[in-house]
């Protein structure tokens, strides 16, 4: 057992969860995932066709949060338990196949069906593949409501200089919003400034002028210019946006359905370009799809393989891309009229095209949790930009060398 999976089995063995309950008579499948919003109850509605078709096998689904969903997963297999399918992003796989807690995905679908995939498709790791995904994004972008706006800003200038105008109006309580307290939705920033969560040895590169600038660019936002709320958390952020009293918000394209359902006539650009760097916002991109829970009996792969199969098949990819504006990551589908004759994807692949591909990396999950305390301690006025660059590089080398070394 790694040292990895050591740590999570002591530090969590006592919160495991079983899921569902499986009766004797008829074998289980059971998937954890953190699907959310409209995507979720595509999901559920599906697996339920699924199991009105078959008679001889049931497929059971849990929601958990990404990370809870991760470190669970984890405890449960090394202790020979979980569930037999996990959904999540590509950025887990380094952290699963690292504490053996998942099979190598070619043990469990074939060569020919696994052709179908792009490379986004496959996900590997130390050149084995060990997830199949069923989409490609999870990619932050400008989402704007045209009530407001007709033609999305290019530049981090002209934002702001069009969001002041905005705010003027005694509609609107912000010109803009987004989760900007937490990582994920700060690392856009910190790209258009020059800057990376690590260097190309793997090492974290976070003390930084590009950090220090991509912050001080937030609290501008924030304090100087007051476009952006003095604080904020998702589902606020998420609320202020479909009450219409903010134009804009970044977010990602699980949430882009949920904006339709609300009635709001949204489009999609682009985050702005920093002019003063010639570089584009850049948010990361990655994979999401299914792994397979390296307990699972060979007499169950069958099973598993048929389950696979229906979640991630043409048919499956192409509903998702019409319905829930997904990008497939079947070839086939992907230069299909299903994504040609949509223009929400065809912007989402735009913003793709500038993103960064979320590395496949086990150390991500120290760097992401490493930035969390001290990015939030600047937002709360506790430490200036600079002395937060510092202290995010020394947390994230902590962590890293705490769980690796």
């Amino acid at each position: 057992m790694s040292r990895l999976a050591s740590r999570l089995v002591l530090c969590g063995l006592t919160l495991l969860v079983a899921g569902c309950a499986s009766a004797p008579d008829v074998p289980r499948i059971r998937i954890w995932h953190q699907k959310i919003g409209p995507e979720r109850l595509f999901f559920e509605r599906v697996i339920a066709e699924y199991n009105d078709a078959h008679d001889d096998h049931v497929v059971e689904v849990l929601y958990r949060e990404n990370e809870e969903a991760r470190n669970l997963f984890v405890i449960a297999s090394v202790g020979g338990k979980g569930p037999e399918l996990l959904f999540g992003p590509s950025d887990n796989v380094s952290v699963l196949a690292l504490t053996e807690s998942i099979m190598p995905i070619d043990r469990v679908l074939s060569d020919e069906y696994l052709a179908q995939f792009n490379d986004e498709g496959l996900i590997g790791w130390n050149d084995r593949p060990w997830m199949v995904a069923d989409q490609v994004g999870n990619h932050l972008m400008f989402v704007y409501n045209k009530r407001f706006i007709a033609e999305p800003p290019e530049t981090l200038s002209e934002m702001i200089a069009l969001l002041t105008e905005l705010k003027q109006r005694p509609d609107i309580t912000y010109g803009l919003t987004w989760n900007y307290t937490e990582p994920f939705f700060f690392l856009p920033f910190l790209t258009c400034h020059g800057g990376w969560v690590m260097d190309e040895e793997g090492r974290p590169s976070l003390n930084t002028d590009a950090t220090v600038n991509a912050i001080q660019l937030i609290l501008d936002l924030r304090d100087k210019h007051q476009l952006i709320p003095g604080t904020t958390d998702y589902d606020t952020a998420e609320a202020t946006f479909k009450e219409e009293r903010v134009p804009a918000i970044i977010n990602g394209p699980w949430s882009w359905t949920g904006y339709e359902q609300s009635g709001i006539d949204y489009g999609l650009a682009r985050i702005p370009m920093n002019a003063d760097t010639g570089l584009w916002c850049a948010p990361v991109v990655s994979s999401k799809g299914y792994s397979v829970n390296v307990n699972v009996p060979d007499e169950k792969l069958p099973l598993v393989r048929s389950v696979l199969e229906y979640l991630t098949s043409p048919d499956m990819q192409a509903a998702m891309a019409r319905e829930l504006s997904t990008i497939p990551v079947i070839t086939e589908i992907r230069e299909s009229e299903v994504m040609n004759e949509n223009p929400l994807l065809q912007r989402s692949l735009s913003q793709i095209e500038v993103s960064r591909p979320m590395p496949i990396d086990p150390k991500m999950r120290q760097i992401w949790d490493g930035m969390r305390g001290p990015y939030q301690l600047i937002m709360n006025g506790a430490v200036t930009p600079q002395e937060g660059a510092e202290l995010m590089q020394r947390e994230v080398e902590k962590r890293i060398a705490d769980t690796f070394l």
